[in-house]
């Protein structure tokens, strides 16, 4: 039970409220059962993110809460405005360096219900790492979706290629180098942030350039690595995002990063456009998501390149399991490494088609029969089909 301070608690904040982009609803109401204020998040308009606040704390005209771990705390401070009105100020642990001040309008008097619905797969407790030992294993089934690369890409992005001369940037470099360099010109441009409305209608890169942009340069995980990956096959690279979910279902949590692949190196790489970051084992060999997850899982040496955005983690990644950084990153990833997820079609503004769900053996065999019959007949176990080129 999250510790919950209510004296004083000033009932008019009771009752729905509805962010003034649309894209989500607080839903405030005092249990005087428990003695204590409870605020429910709910992401519209898929509902999806539905989950309650872990620590509420109020006075007599304002309203403080927060969610998600230590290492991605997501902070709300709520005033009222009038009886229908309130300013909320937003902070997140690495991404916001001073509020962001939005409104909530009043929608209801009366709070929905606050009991969550029961979920697919409810949160399993223990450590991160843990969980993910424990379903480390994959197995042998595929699926018949076939992965697709159009490479439309230059001819479409010509535009932003001749405006920042990047046939310039990568002239004379590997495609290892190539894909680094658009990473590293990109994050000098755009940082991550989670901007109202979440990402832009169209999923092409200038659309999801001008959105960030218009949002003091900032984009969540997926749009940077949306125009990332675009960017690496404008240069007839493969590579794609793909989506790093947790275990249970629904979430408040995931991650988006880019698999590269190289045939200098005959393998893939990953890049995480949110830090800016690529990671090397004790070799000193860029890795890609795949070895990341075993890394992780043995305990093994991980190295980032020096100029990484390690705001988000605190201090560096290190082969020094007791430093910081190395333990927060890769805690954070060990959450989202239980299912990994990539679309088949990989082309100039797409962003879907035929979805691929890598899971655990014992995933499927447990927890994947709770899932609806649509979503399972995208569960692979076979790591050798999810990741063919």
């Amino acid at each position: 039970m999250a510790w919950q301070w209510w004296d004083g608690f000033n009932s008019r904040f009771i009752g729905q409220w509805k962010r003034e982009d649309e894209s989500r609803i607080l839903s405030i109401r005092q249990n005087n059962e428990n003695k204590n204020v409870e605020v429910k998040i709910s992401w519209i308009p898929d509902g999806g993110h539905n989950f309650p606040a872990l620590y509420t704390e109020c006075d007599e005209n304002s309203l403080y809460f927060f969610h998600n771990d230590r290492f991605n705390r997501a902070e709300y401070i709520l005033t009222l405005t009038n009886d229908d009105l309130l300013k909320c100020e937003f902070m997140q642990v690495g991404l916001t360096d001073e509020p962001f001040i939005t409104n909530y309008e009043r929608i209801s008097h009366t709070p929905y219900d606050l009991e969550p619905p029961k979920p697919t797969v409810a949160f399993k407790d223990g450590a991160k790492i843990d969980i993910l030992k424990e379903y480390a294993e994959y197995g042998d089934i595929i699926s018949e979706v076939k992965f697709e690369y159009k490479f439309d890409e230059r001819e479409n992005m010509l535009d932003i290629i001749e405006k920042y001369n990047l046939d310039e940037l990568v002239k004379g470099k590997s495609d290892v180098d190539t894909a680094i360099a658009l990473m590293h010109w990109f994050c000098a441009r755009y940082k991550h942030g989670n901007p109202p409305g979440g990402l832009a209608g169209n999923t092409t890169p200038q659309e999801l350039m001008a959105f960030a942009d218009k949002n003091d340069g900032r984009t969540n995980c997926r749009g940077l690595s949306l125009v990332l990956a675009q960017l690496i096959r404008a240069y007839n690279i493969t590579a794609f995002h793909i989506t790093c979910l947790p275990f249970e279902q629904p979430f408040d949590d995931c991650h988006v990063v880019v698999c590269v692949y190289c045939e200098s190196l005959g393998k893939y790489i990953m890049l995480d456009p949110s830090n800016n970051l690529y990671l090397k084992n004790k070799n000193g060999e860029i890795i890609g998501v795949d070895e990341f997850r075993n890394i992780i899982i043995n305990g093994g040496e991980l190295h980032p390149n020096e100029d990484w955005f390690n705001n988000n983690w605190n201090a560096g990644i290190s082969g020094n399991k007791d430093y910081p950084g190395y333990m927060s990153y890769c805690d954070y990833m060990a959450k989202n490494l239980i299912r990994i997820e990539r679309y088949n079609v990989n082309a100039y503004g797409v962003d879907g088609g035929g979805k691929v769900i890598l899971i655990p053996e014992k995933y499927m065999q447990n927890e994947a029969k709770n899932f609806d019959e649509g979503t399972q007949k995208n569960f692979i176990t076979s790591r050798e089909y999810f990741w063919q080129l």
